[in-house]
């Protein structure tokens, strides 16, 4: 029976696959072949090629705490295949993959990070579309429609409360109360929070959105630098009485330890996801797409979850208790495709209102 079945097996991939056995397959042939296959069927073929591979280079900007979770579960699903993690800051993956590619070297499989590393992946052509079949369990807006991202994970921005300086009864409910004259010279904000700034003028309006963002900066905000870290832990210690656009992830973890803050959900709700890309010349298709696939499934999703744990968007999936509020208010997604081609004029915008030097 085992000689059967293999003997199968093989003939089913001679005939999805035209070419010759010594020629590795391309994305655009793993793509292909797999996309009118039965869900058993593609199953099948996609783990025969991802063994016949045996590995993945993920370049991500996770921390080095969070990937080996990741890598480590996958591995367990898939043990034929090696993850192979490069971690890199996030303003150094463009860098690392354009010298790679003006060296004709095309070694990363799939690419994790920012909105903005997902839009200027898809415009200058690294990144290939692939729309996994997992996808329809994710919301509008979390992918990009022709496939060229994916989001695995979300980082919702919130207002965060030191609760001793700023009671939750007497805390903005709304962007418009931040501009009350009690808060004038008690907030702090990011020398580069360009997600939240977009999300913003996308929302608001873009004359709309500049007026109040030039009110807001006359409100003599503390800038401390681009630590969303620091800027919690500066306002713990009394330096300031809010937050602007803190990381709710971590301001959920310091509340759950008994520091004395809270947050707010205002709208819109500004939220960055993290994407995912499948790299064009990936020497490893098969196995690339079978990790994207099992990132993006219940299995995938439910580790990221708990076991990690980061903020998931597949629906249905169970969050550990202290993210659970944070899924109250619908997420505005930071749009790859806004936040991209303007983000030049974002960043000078930001940084004459902010005045950033």
């Amino acid at each position: 029976m085992r000689f059967i079945r293999a003997l199968s097996l093989a003939v089913l991939w001679t005939l999805l696959f035209p070419i010759a056995q010594n020629e590795a397959a391309t994305v655009d042939d793993a793509v292909k072949n797999l996309k009118n296959l039965a869900p058993g069927q593609r199953k099948t073929v996609l783990e025969e090629g991802a063994r016949k591979e045996g590995e993945v280079i993920w370049y991500t900007s996770m921390s080095l705490t969070d990937f080996p979770k990741i890598a480590g579960a996958f591995e367990k699903s898939a043990p034929y295949v090696k993850v192979r993690v490069n971690r890199l800051s996030q303003s150094s993956i463009m860098p690392k993959i354009e010298t790679e590619a003006r060296a004709g070297r095309f070694a990363v499989d799939v690419v994790a990070s920012a909105p903005v590393e997902m839009w200027e992946l898809k415009l200058r052509g690294y990144s290939a579309p692939y729309l996994s079949p997992e996808l329809k369990a994710f919301p509008s807006g979390s992918y990009d429609p022709q496939g060229y991202w994916s989001s695995t994970e979300v980082t919702p921005l919130v207002l965060a409360l030191n609760t001793n300086l700023a009671p939750p009864d007497e805390a903005p409910r709304s962007y418009q109360d931040l501009l009350q004259p009690k808060w004038k010279g008690k907030m702090n904000f990011g020398s580069d929070e360009y997600a939240w700034y977009s999300v913003m003028l996308d929302g608001m309006g873009k004359a709309k959105g500049l007026e109040f963002m030039r009110a807001l900066a006359r409100q003599q905000l503390l800038i401390p630098g681009g630590s969303s870290i620091m800027r919690l832990q500066l306002m713990l210690a009394g330096e300031s009485a809010l937050a602007i656009a803190a990381r709710g992830r971590r301001v959920t973890e310091y509340k759950e330890k008994g520091a004395p803050i809270d947050y707010r959900l205002l709208d819109p709700y500004p939220a960055e996801p993290n994407g995912l890309a499948l790299m064009r010349r990936s020497a490893h298709p098969y196995a690339t797409i079978l990790f994207i696939d099992w990132m993006l499934s219940e299995e995938g999703q439910t580790v990221l979850a708990q076991q990690v744990p980061r903020m998931t968007l597949r629906k249905g999936i169970k969050q550990i208790p202290r993210h659970q509020e944070l899924y109250k208010k619908e997420f505005v997604f930071v749009n790859p495709a806004s936040i991209g081609p303007n983000l030049n004029e974002l960043i000078a915008s930001y940084q004459q209102i902010f005045d950033i030097r």
